[in-house]
């Protein structure tokens, strides 16, 4: 018996949707946990020094969430088109590589907001700007993999 036989027959109805929304979700984790550990060192290095926390590192801290949309937007896409069971074989890898694209977007996305508190701990005036467009270009990344992903999709 072949895996596609298998999902067909033993699981119907699955298409392996849930897998990019869910490999997102852990990316989404992995990096806001990531900026949220420089923007806590950011804040240290802050009131070490009696100045105003900066309030910009929570936005850095939270901008790796949208990838967990960018899974949702792409596995609602994915079930919308109810294809067949001979194609759930196909519909998991497309779903494990968009996700996996989604999620290094989101790991990726921390580390720079990480990098960035880490810059502002030092002059917290200059470089803002920067850093959140940097943190933007890495969010494309996921952007991409969704829209690209969504549009391998046959008949969506």
């Amino acid at each position: 018996m072949t895996l596609t036989t298998i999902l067909a027959t033993t699981v119907t109805g699955f298409g392996g949707h849930a897998i990019a929304m869910g490999l997102a979700g852990v990316g989404s984790a992995i990096g806001t946990g990531t900026a949220a550990l420089g923007a806590v060192g950011l804040w240290r290095q802050s009131i070490k020094e009696n100045k105003k926390l900066p309030s910009i590192a929570l936005a850095m801290v939270g901008m790796p969430l949208s990838q967990l949309i960018y899974g949702m937007i792409f596995m609602n896409s994915m079930r919308g088109t109810d294809l067949p069971p001979e194609s759930y074989t196909n519909q998991i890898i497309m779903s494990l590589v968009v996700g996996i694209a989604i999620a290094a977007s989101a790991i990726m996305q921390g580390k720079v907001g990480a990098a960035a508190c880490s810059n502002m701990a030092v002059n917290e005036k200059q470089g803002t700007g920067m850093y959140i467009a940097a943190m933007g270009i890495v969010e494309t990344v996921a952007l991409l993999a969704m829209v690209f992903g969504m549009g391998g999709i046959p008949g969506a």
